[in-house]
């Protein structure tokens, strides 16, 4: 049932403003958050792409990073299932959109486990974790930092030329941070 929660909460939040701020309001955050660490490999997987949808509205970025859910989604991207790893690497893309979320997904960990997405990840997956790098080093020199000394500097050259299209491009913004 919490499955089939996650996913029609997934679907719904999906590219609908309207329904991303339903959705928090109702109060379907705090669950997401407990279901990353509970339940199946598809129900994290789920959780965590329904979270990264819901972070797509800015005040749902600090609800969902108050509500404890960063840590957790860097613990997926070590931990799980193909979609797992892509869907909780999303969810931190979006909400490393946030300054202060920059500096708590580092704190987290997130920085070597995204790194190593970018070598052994499924094609989305590395897409993801590209963003995620290239967002997290955006005006913040300690994460910057942090990513160089993660050994982020070769994934990412590799990925400028045996990546998809996309990942190109983000491995080349990262980089140009």
């Amino acid at each position: 049932a919490k499955e089939n929660a996650a996913k029609a909460l997934k679907n719904l939040s999906y590219c609908n403003d309207e329904n991303k701020v339903a959705i928090a309001a109702a109060g379907a955050i705090l669950p997401l958050v407990a279901l990353l660490s509970s339940g199946t490999a598809e129900a994290n997987a789920l959780a965590a792409g329904a979270l990264g949808n819901l972070a797509c509205d800015d005040e749902n970025k600090v609800a969902i990073a108050a509500a404890g859910a960063i840590p957790p989604l860097v613990a997926l991207l070590s931990s799980g299932i193909d979609d797992t790893k892509e869907f909780a690497a999303g969810a931190l893309v979006n909400l490393s959109c946030n300054d202060e979320n920059k500096v708590a997904i580092a704190v987290a960990g997130a920085i070597p486990p995204l790194v190593a997405l970018l070598a052994s990840g499924i094609d989305d997956a590395k897409e993801n974790a590209a963003k995620a790098l290239k967002n997290l080093s955006y005006c913040n020199d300690e994460n910057k930092v942090a990513i160089a000394a993660a050994c982020a500097i070769l994934p990412l050259v590799t990925l400028l030329s045996s990546g998809t299209a996309e990942a190109n491009a983000l491995a080349a913004g990262a980089l140009g941070n």
